[in-house]
């Protein structure tokens, strides 16, 4: 079953590699085949962060492609589906469940890439789980997606598993690895005392009390800590009392744990405006062009950690991914095309383990957890058991004129 709205089935463009369909037939070539198995992939790919998702979208394409579009004797299809609303200004709820059902009622689908936001991956998640279908995620860092953790919300992460089986995984650092480097980072530059202002979005904001108990481990102490409202206040003068608040810790840094919109726009002034020269972290969540762009006056005095990476820093494999980009599609390449080429490669790789089992979505699935090490264009790593990334490389950025993002500092979280 193809999803009534948001399906759009990759054509013979690419070349006929990545397309195929179902039933039985002759292939070129002469061998026969049973079926076409098809890999999803959702993201949201309109709002703020389209672009950076259609480069994704576009590197699942490039590895399908170098594949010859199929494993073994058996085709691959692709279907790109969008768990985003233009209303809604990314992705919403409704649209997730509505891709994640639709990968699931599809006899064909053997994997589902997706989906980018962590709060989307655990709607998407607890469906794709009970029909027994891979999910890798290119990004999607909130803890309790795989691990049990004192800042997790209760039953978390069985509640995402019904199967009880461990289906999922992620290619980006968790939020534990990201507060780490946060730490090290606040470190490297100085920091003696922090305040951390947590949103109440418990999967953007969990890095924050992650943090909070990770900076006395790195020396630094923690002046204060509050939760905060984002969604509620968009305008300055709704954050002039909690800035009065942290202003009268006389930190010398603040992070904020936060989703990009107009409340953390806000207080981010309020923030600069009466703790000027006090440095201001926004983790991973913020690394978004729809927030840096309006750093303004503020962005000197902000610094971003992250697990992208500049394009030069990633393995000479990814060069020649990146030029093939350029050439295929006549665009540039983000580092974010990297991490959908590594997802659907690792998908690949598990269904050739799968061998004649390539159709058994569970075989599939135990094939994927005993891969061991992957050689892959954002550098070698292995996924455990609980389906988390062995990588373990951020970047520690400051913001420059326009948004631009500086790099100051590779940091391992150790």
């Amino acid at each position: 079953m193809r999803h009534p709205r948001t399906a759009a089935t990759v054509v013979v463009a690419l070349a006929a590699a990545v397309g195929g369909c179902g039933g039985s037939g002759a292939a070129q070539g002469g061998f026969t085949y049973q079926k076409t198995l098809t890999i999803y992939s959702d993201l949201p790919l309109q709002g703020p962060q389209a672009a950076l998702m259609r480069s994704i979208v576009n590197g699942e394409k490039l590895a399908l492609y170098d594949a010859g579009g199929r494993v073994g004797e058996t085709p691959i299809s692709f279907e790109s589906l969008n768990d985003a609303q233009a209303t809604a200004g990314g992705w919403t709820e409704i649209q997730t469940g509505d891709s994640a059902r639709a990968a699931s009622q599809d006899l064909e689908a053997i994997a589902y890439i997706g989906d980018f936001d962590s709060a989307a991956t655990a709607t998407s998640l607890t469906i794709t789980n009970e029909n027994n279908i891979l999910q890798v995620s290119p990004a999607s860092p909130y803890v309790g997606l795989t691990d049990a953790n004192q800042y997790d919300q209760i039953g978390e992460p069985q509640r995402y598993y019904p199967s009880a089986k461990q289906t999922f995984a992620r290619l980006m650092p968790n939020d534990v690895a990201e507060a780490k480097a946060t730490t090290q980072f606040m470190s490297s530059l100085g920091v003696s005392s922090l305040y951390v202002l947590s949103d109440l979005d418990v999967y953007d904001a969990a890095v924050a009390p992650l943090v909070a108990a990770q900076a006395p481990q790195d020396g630094i102490t923690l002046a204060g800590q509050q939760q905060i409202d984002t969604q509620t206040n968009t305008q300055p003068v709704g954050y002039a009392q909690i800035a009065a608040a942290v202003a009268a810790t006389h930190p010398d840094a603040v992070l904020v744990g936060a989703a990009p919109g107009p409340g953390v726009e806000a207080l981010w002034q309020e923030l600069h405006n009466v703790l000027p020269g006090v440095k201001l972290f926004a983790p991973s969540t913020l690394a978004t062009g729809s927030f840096l762009h309006t750093l303004g006056a503020a962005a000197g005095d902000t610094y971003v950690t992250s697990p992208i990476l500049e394009l030069s820093q990633y393995p000479r494999s990814a060069q020649s991914v990146l030029r093939a980009y350029r050439k295929l599609f006549g665009r540039a390449p983000t580092a974010y095309t990297l991490y959908g080429f590594a997802a659907m490669q690792s998908v690949l790789a598990a269904l050739r383990a799968a061998g004649r089992h390539i159709d058994n979505r569970l075989d599939v699935v135990s094939a994927f957890f005993h891969l061991g090490e992957l050689d892959s264009v954002i550098g070698d790593y292995s996924i455990n058991s609980s389906g988390d990334t062995s990588l373990s490389t951020f970047a520690g950025y400051r913001v420059g004129s326009g948004g631009r993002l500086i790099e100051l500092r590779l940091i391992s979280r150790g």
